[in-house]
């Protein structure tokens, strides 16, 4: 029988929070298959094994890095808001976004780095931190973006400390004007992001499942067969349009003046400082979002 490493059993422990004896022969009983051993324990009824398997860790922090023409984006998950607030989780969520930017977002990559001055991969380390906290933590999601004729804006909402919160916006524009003139709207169309959280800049970038999805709803809450199909045609392109204003960031009406679309801002502000402004692309993550 091949000898079980501290390594492994410690690995097993923090992945299933069952005891060390019985991490140990789960190992010895599966031939050291980590996967293998975690079926083993649950079906031989190491009720801490599947309690932890069974955990979500839907809080923790969004950190951004970022230069004038580059930003990264990160999600780091705990389980619980107290650990979030943990400064070793911190600093770990600082760390790890100053490695997403060098790896431009890839997650692969980010895992595979080693950890500050350490022999660890990101990756082990991170087994290390867990065991510590006592908390199931995870790199959930990351993103990179860069534009090569304008500037990156960024955002975060509900600070917990430099660059990390609970929403995170990073934005790409096009513009030839210079970063001290439109400073101002790249803040402030972040803010928007993260308040209004659109699915796409314009129309023709919307998912046309989505919007088919949509007409199909619209179609049946109105549907009546005494009215004309003109008036319906009517009724449904005003609920569409009403639709791409609430998802479309063009489409939105602007949180910092809401008697205008983003769109119409935009124009606006191009006419007082004189060079066109695009948004090239944006990101946004909320902590947690989508986890059950």
């Amino acid at each position: 029988m091949s000898q079980i490493s501290s390594k492994d059993i410690k690995k097993l422990r923090v992945s299933t929070g069952a005891g060390f004896m019985d991490c140990k022969k789960a190992l010895e009983e599966t031939k050291s298959d980590f996967d293998l051993a975690i079926d083993w324990l649950r079906k031989n009824g190491i009720s801490s094994a599947k309690k932890k398997i069974s955990r979500i860790a839907s809080d923790g922090l969004i950190a951004i890095n970022s230069t004038d023409n580059e930003a990264s984006i990160i999600e780091i998950n705990s389980e619980t808001d107290f650990v979030a607030r943990n400064q070793e989780f911190q600093d770990f969520v600082s760390e790890i976004s100053k490695i997403n930017f060098t790896c431009k977002g890839n997650l692969d990559e980010i895992n595979a780095t080693n950890y500050k001055s350490t022999n660890d991969t990101v990756s082990n380390f991170l087994v290390n931190l867990i065991s510590k906290i006592g908390e199931k933590i995870n790199i959930r999601r990351s993103k990179y973006i860069e534009t090569h004729d304008g500037f990156v804006g960024t955002y975060i909402h509900n600070i917990e400390k430099d660059n990390m919160g609970k929403i995170g916006v990073i934005v790409s524009i096009s513009t030839k004007l210079s970063k001290d003139r439109i400073y101002d709207f790249l803040k402030k169309i972040s803010m928007h992001i993260a308040a209004s959280s659109p699915v796409s800049i314009n129309i023709e970038q919307l998912d046309e499942n989505l919007v088919n999805k949509e007409k199909e709803i619209i179609s049946e809450q109105i549907n009546d067969n005494t009215k004309d199909k003109r008036i319906l045609d009517k009724i449904i392109e005003g609920k569409i349009n009403k639709f791409y204003n609430e998802v479309v960031l063009l489409e939105q009406n602007f949180i910092i003046d809401n008697k205008l679309k983003v769109s119409e801002y935009i124009e606006r502000l191009e006419k007082e400082l004189g060079s066109e402004i695009i948004v090239k692309d944006f990101i946004r993550f909320k902590i947690g979002e989508d986890l059950e």
